[in-house]
């Protein structure tokens, strides 16, 4: 299922990065990295992946700001976006659901927890 399925990760912590990229990697999919906001949001535009892991705090550009210019443009408004960060307030888990994620899940988690909801989501049909 994984096969070919390309994933963006926006994530400007190193250690977190590649740790998300060793495993997605093990799993079959295509990574691609971006440690800030404003490379996540061209990458997206030029690449077209099919999930895109978003940290809301990046440099250059705020996680928020990213979600927003990926689900309104036509390009890019039907690629889950999955919000993976700190920020685990109720309030910004219904901004993140509001400018429209997909998942929320906050750090620390579970790797196991994140590749099941990962693969869900790809399962999941495009509605392009």
């Amino acid at each position: 299922m994984a096969k070919h399925r390309s994933i963006l990760i926006a994530e400007d912590e190193p250690d977190t990065a590649n740790l998300l990229q060793f495993h997605l990697q093990r799993r079959g999919y295509q990574t691609t990295v971006a440690s800030d906001g404003l490379n996540a949001l061209n990458l997206s535009f030029e690449r077209h992946p099919d999930l895109v892991i978003l940290d809301l705090m990046l440099p250059k550009l705020h996680g928020f700001e990213v979600c927003r210019m990926l689900k309104t443009s036509p390009s890019t408004r039907h690629v889950p976006v999955f919000m993976l960060t700190a920020l685990a307030s109720t309030e910004n888990k219904l901004e993140g659901f509001s400018l429209g994620a997909s998942e929320y899940m906050t750090k620390p988690f579970e790797m196991s927890e994140l590749l099941a909801r990962i693969d869900s989501l790809l399962r999941l049909p495009r509605t392009d």
